[in-house]
């Protein structure tokens, strides 16, 4: 086949069109990459953040020992800092979840944000576990996501294990 000048330009515009395709295509995976590599930095730094200031606050790690092994009732300033610790977890694990779903964070991520809320709702006091009920409950327009429905799960299993 005898190629004329014209067919020639339209085969080598064709070719710079599927480079400059598979240029755009390489060029987005690494703005993916690089997303999921800041979003998860940001994550993670946000709960070393959240534990350098436990371990900078000797009253903090007394207070966090009694969350998680204390009989008695959580009243007044101590209810309050109670609370405040649920919203911490509670707004990350939500952050960490959406940032999942989006495909910003990765599988082993959201496996540890699973770990995380079985670690830090299963080592609570009873009195605590009550808390992380009510705090759980005072965001209900989320009660139907899957952060939530496991942070339940975790709290039901719990309940029906200390009833047992």
């Amino acid at each position: 086949m005898k190629w004329n000048s014209r067919q020639f330009v339209e085969a080598i515009g064709l070719s710079a069109v599927v480079l400059s395709l598979l240029l755009v295509a390489y060029e987005i995976r690494q703005a993916n990459r690089i997303a999921v590599v800041n979003a998860e930095f940001e994550l993670r730094s946000s709960y070393q953040a959240t534990n350098i200031a436990l371990l900078d606050n000797p009253d903090m790690v007394d207070f966090t020992i009694r969350l998680q092994t204390s009989g008695e009732q959580l009243e007044g300033p101590d209810k309050v800092r109670a609370l405040a610790w649920t919203y911490i977890h509670l707004n990350g694990w939500v952050a960490m979840a959406l940032a999942y779903e989006n495909g910003v964070t990765t599988e082993e991520t959201y496996g540890n944000i699973l770990d995380n809320i079985e670690g830090a709702i299963g080592r609570s006091s009873p009195e605590m576990r009550a808390i992380w009920r009510t705090s759980i409950d005072s965001f209900p327009s989320l009660a139907n996501t899957e952060i939530f429905q496991y942070a339940n799960g975790v709290l039901d299993r719990l309940e029906t294990a200390g009833s047992e």
